[in-house]
């Protein structure tokens, strides 16, 4: 018994000199910012080092709320009727499914889009009014990015797949190049391109087009740099569905083929459920790759023109750094952490109950 003890105390010492390391480093740079972040959230916390001053709930306050708050269903109404239509197409599933998690999805949609009907009377205002056009900014980044970067590198995928094109190797590392430049040179590339004088406005301009700024219209600026995300960030999903793609048997189109089904019949009933784990993993990384949005729109726009591409971590940034409010940016960072950790939850249920 004591040699089986000292044997087992070997194999925990062993086991903890690799997990360790990993330990201290997981705690050191995960933790321990996280752990800090929350309790700077609850003061008034300096970047100059001046005493913190505990605020309490303050900063979640003055970034939520505001002054003579209402409720009315005409208050954004067209993002709550598009998340109403969400949780009835999640209720639809749970209901065949019979899902407990689905249905915790359909309450908490539910529950957001009755929320969102709070706003500021006519007396009212927002307490932090760029919060919240940050937010929609950050949402309106990431439904534009999301469905293109994902259809894009799917499309692509399955064009350099397949069996009868040559070169399909050179192809996927061609378009993933983009994705190992620097954020700094890729938007350096695109900003000229965009510009009044760039390569876009002189080949416009041969059809009679006259210079557009691209950047500097509130119109067109987030489009812009929803286009240069995804030249940027696509060639990884390309690789993504490209390893899916190949982990698929042949042998099923094969049977497809010989049950009369034709490409599209084939790309639906054998495609996309061979690719659903890929297509949950991408989905999940481009959400909050969308919700994190920062460095091409500090660099190209600095959130202009007139805050039209203010995204929230670019409002975190100068809330925390710029006017030195550090706990108000951490209670900011807090609410995005928990938007995201939701989401990714979710998905990685779904996927469990899937398996």
């Amino acid at each position: 018994m004591r040699r089986s003890g000292a044997v087992g105390r070997a194999g925990l010492w062993t086991s903890m000199s690799f997990v360790g390391p990993f330990l201290l480093v997981y705690a050191a740079f995960l933790l321990y910012p996280l752990v800090q972040a929350v309790r700077m959230s609850f003061y008034d916390w300096d970047l100059l080092g001046l005493a913190p001053e505990w605020r309490g709930a303050e900063n979640y306050v003055r970034m939520l709320w505001g002054t003579h708050m209402e409720w009315g269903f005409a208050h954004l109404w067209q993002l709550r009727l598009v998340i109403v239509a969400t949780a009835t197409i999640v209720a639809w599933h749970a209901a065949r499914s019979r899902s407990r998690l689905q249905w915790c999805g359909v309450a908490a949609l539910l529950m957001l889009a009755a929320v969102l009907g709070f706003h500021p009377g006519p007396d009212g205002m927002w307490y932090d009014r760029l919060f919240w056009e940050s937010f929609k900014h950050t949402l309106q980044f990431t439904l534009m990015s999301t469905p293109l970067i994902i259809g894009l590198g799917l499309a692509m995928a399955l064009a350099v797949n397949n069996s009868k094109h040559r070169g399909g190797k050179f192809y996927q590392v061609a378009f993933f190049v983009p994705y190992v430049l620097p954020i700094s040179v890729a938007t350096l590339v695109w900003t000229n391109v965009l510009s009044p004088r760039g390569i876009l406005s002189a080949f416009l301009a041969k059809f009679g087009v006259e210079p557009i700024s691209w950047l500097g219209d509130q119109r067109l600026a987030m489009p812009a740099i929803v286009v240069m995300t995804a030249w940027w960030t696509v060639g990884f999903n390309l690789v993504l569905f490209s390893a899916g793609l190949q982990d698929i048997d042949p042998a099923l189109y094969e049977a497809a083929m010989l049950d009369g089904a034709g490409a599209w019949q084939r790309f639906v009933h054998v495609t996309l459920p061979g690719l659903r784990h890929v297509m949950a993993l991408v989905l999940v990384m481009q959400i909050i790759a969308g919700f994190v949005v920062f460095g091409q729109i500090n660099i190209m726009t600095s959130g202009g023109p007139g805050n039209a591409t203010r995204t929230l971590v670019l409002h975190l940034y100068e809330t925390g750094f710029t006017q030195k409010h550090l706990g108000a940016g951490a209670a900011m960072a807090l609410f995005l952490f928990a938007v995201m950790f939701v989401i990714s939850l979710v998905q990685l249920r779904l996927m469990r109950e899937e398996k």
